[in-house]
């Protein structure tokens, strides 16, 4: 496993990295290099890997194996008839021997001899031969071996780079949203999924494929890359919006929609017959039912352990180890669960993000888990790419591409209705129906099932390959015209100035104070303006990204909320309603960019305060709506210069007396 698995690795990696860099440098979706590389790096381009060689050698296993048997047995055949003979002879020998009286001579003794050495001799080539074979064949064996241990751990890679990403999903997924969105997530997806597969079976039948294929295909067809749309839209800024909210619903149906089609597909295809799949009752319908009934039960304990007991003691420990450590735990054993149960790994993968959902370290997991996510990712959609066939598209262009806009209309047709049904307005459900047209990343396992079960013939699996991928590819260039082009009327925020919105605590220093103030970023910056705030009895929230550096906070009795200060919910949970000042003063500009521009949209009234690193983002800030923005650059600027006229003058400054009064007022309420 170990040479093929790390070339193979670096391989993906490298290219990815090239693939990245130069879409980053076009100001494209690095997905779509991935993707594209992929492609070119696959056995139908240049199989740079080499995965198209070994497939063919691993596919001659079966012949090769037999033609070794067929050789052993005739090696063995030829000596037992070799020794047949010798024996004869030696009787012959023996017969003449004995009628004779006269004793042999020299020259007939010799010719015995001869006639013994060449028999062993014979003996020894066939005894050779035969040991040349069985070296062979096992030196053959083991390279078979280490390259599907390897081709294994590679595929092992890839998919855990997937279930990160639903894993990512989950974790932004609450039980609010689940029931604001679930008209659109149950009945919306009912109708999206059984329009798309509805046509398919029609258009199958059609062109006499037959309704099982139809329905196959238009499996594969209905469902979208969940991961890849969400990941767009957040691209775009439009991952809060309620459209995106209601969309998303629709994604997590198709998600859980895959289950029964995973354990219902292979009976209707006629492969089911107790050898590929084991049920507890004989319907495998109530089978299906009882297992996920089963696995919500554990989903659900899981989240409530969390909630009441694990997490208050897991943040207690303040270190980044143990919460990355139980967030990787509580994912594989939830993969592991869901497997055992019958259901798919993709499924526990959702699921151990919902259950990790809604808590105070919610915000803390997402961001540790973060790098993995994008590592993985690439490596998952760079093995995407390497399974089109580049060949096949060459020799058939117009059937490929005739097939990709017509899966992508039909998809797109049918998500606008299912969104329009469900009240979204006429632009908004065009825009992402149009986001979700794209082929999944979940329906290859459909494809392959299908195509294993002899549901259609191999043209048909390598053009749906190509459209899946092509498909994949044109998502977020789709994606940013929709949002772009489509003229969908701006949404209403809500100012949540309710008091459900609010922790009690919150609440009551609100009512006790004479202003509330939200500070976003836990520093040193944060610590000494919320203590100037509370002086001058104003009630003070901090936001932060990290539980750790809230720690000193909660033990002060000041509330906290922990979470990206420019995600809306965590604005409302810091009283964003009852808000008159907001400080910004995370380190990082883009941060803080996106919390003034989240802040704004939420509050156009609150006076915003915010700190900028770099002159360069000042106007930047500015627009999004801040009222005051301190620079660091100019402001270190002007306290060197002070300090080096005083100390040309010769009255030099002691650094404590340097720049911590100048220009840090806390804003008036």
């Amino acid at each position: 496993m170990g040479a093929y698995f790390v070339l193979t690795i670096t391989i993906i990696l490298v290219s990815g990295l090239i693939a990245g860099v130069i879409c980053k440098r076009l100001k494209a979706s690095p997905l779509i290099g991935y993707l594209v590389v992929g492609a070119l790096i696959g056995p139908g381009g240049f199989d740079l890997t080499g995965s198209g060689a070994i497939e063919k050698a691993l596919k001659s296993d079966e012949a090769y194996l037999k033609k070794v048997e067929k050789d052993k047995a005739a090696s063995e055949e030829q000596l037992a008839e070799q020794r047949l003979d010798a024996t004869k002879k030696q009787q012959e020998r023996e017969e003449r021997l004995s009628s004779r009286v006269f004793p042999r001579t020299a020259e007939e003794e010799n010719f015995e001899l001869k006639e013994e050495l060449a028999a062993k001799t014979e003996e020894l080539a066939a005894s050779e031969s035969r040991y040349a074979v069985e070296h062979n064949a096992r030196e053959r064996d083991e390279t078979v071996a280490e390259i599907k241990s390897g081709r294994f751990a590679l595929e092992a890679a890839t998919e855990f780079g997937v279930l990160l990403l639903l894993f990512a999903i989950g974790i932004e997924f609450t039980f609010a949203q689940l029931a604001a969105t679930a008209k659109y997530m149950f009945i919306g997806g009912t109708l999206q999924m059984g329009a798309t597969i509805g046509v398919c079976m029609v258009m199958c039948l059609i062109f006499k494929m037959g309704w099982v294929a139809g329905l196959a295909i238009g499996s594969v067809v209905a469902l979208s890359s969940t991961a890849l749309v969400y990941k767009s839209l957040t691209d775009f800024g439009q991952a809060d919006t309620k459209r995106a909210q209601a969309t998303l619903g629709l994604l997590i149906f198709q998600d859980v929609a895959l289950v029964p089609l995973l354990l219902i597909l292979p009976i209707i295809l006629g492969g089911s017959d107790g050898e590929d799949v084991s049920y507890l009752f004989n319907n495998p319908w109530i089978d299906m039912a009882l297992r996920s009934i089963a696995f919500c039960a554990i989903v659900l304990l899981i989240k409530y352990a969390n909630m009441r007991f694990i997490i208050e003691r897991l943040a207690a420990l303040r270190t980044n180890d143990m919460v990355i450590l139980y967030a990787v735990v509580v994912l594989l054993g939830m993969c592991v669960v869901a497997e055992a149960l019958g259901l798919t790994a993709a499924l526990g993968a959702l699921a151990a993000g919902i259950a990790l959902g809604e808590n105070r370290l919610t915000r803390q997991i997402d961001a540790l888990i973060l790098p993995f996510r994008e590592a993985f990712s690439a490596m998952f959609f760079i093995s995407l790419g390497m399974l089109t066939d580049f060949s096949y598209v060459f020799h058939h262009p117009f059937v490929c591409l005739a097939t990709l806009a017509c899966c992508i209309a039909l998809k797109a047709i049918c998500s606008t209705a299912a969104l329009r049904a469900c009240g979204m307005d006429a632009r908004g459900a065009l825009a992402f129906g149009v986001s979700i047209s794209q082929i999944g990343e979940l329906a290859f396992m459909l494809l392959t099932i299908a195509f294993e079960k002899n549901a259609f013939e191999e043209s048909v699996y390598n053009t749906m390959l190509f459209v899946s991928v092509a498909s994949l590819v044109l998502t977020p260039n789709m994606i940013k015209i929709a949002m772009t082009k489509f003229g969908m009327p701006p949404e209403e925020h809500e100012i949540s100035g309710a008091d459900s919105d609010l922790d009690p605590k919150l609440y009551q220093a609100i009512a006790n104070s004479r202003g509330h103030a939200i500070i976003v970023g836990a520093g040193h910056i944060g610590q000494t303006i919320a203590n100037e705030m509370l002086a001058h009895n104003i009630s003070v929230c901090v936001v932060d990204f990290n539980p750790v550096n809230l720690h000193p906070f909660n033990q002060n009795g000041v509330p906290t909320v922990t979470g990206d200060g420019a995600n809306y919910d965590v604005l409302r949970q810091a009283g964003i309603g009852r808000a008159s000042t907001v400080l910004v003063t995370v380190p990082r500009d883009d941060l803080a960019i996106n919390v003034v521009k989240s802040v704004r949209a939420l509050n156009p009234s609150v006076i915003i305060a915010s700190r900028s690193r770099y002159r360069l983002n000042v106007p930047k800030l500015e627009r999004e709506g801040a009222a005051l923005v301190l620079c660091e650059e100019n402001f270190v600027a002007d306290e060197l210069v002070k300090l080096l006229l005083a100390h040309l003058n010769g009255n030099p400054t002691k650094s404590s007396e340097k720049p911590s009064q100048q220009g840090a007022e806390p804003v008036p309420a």
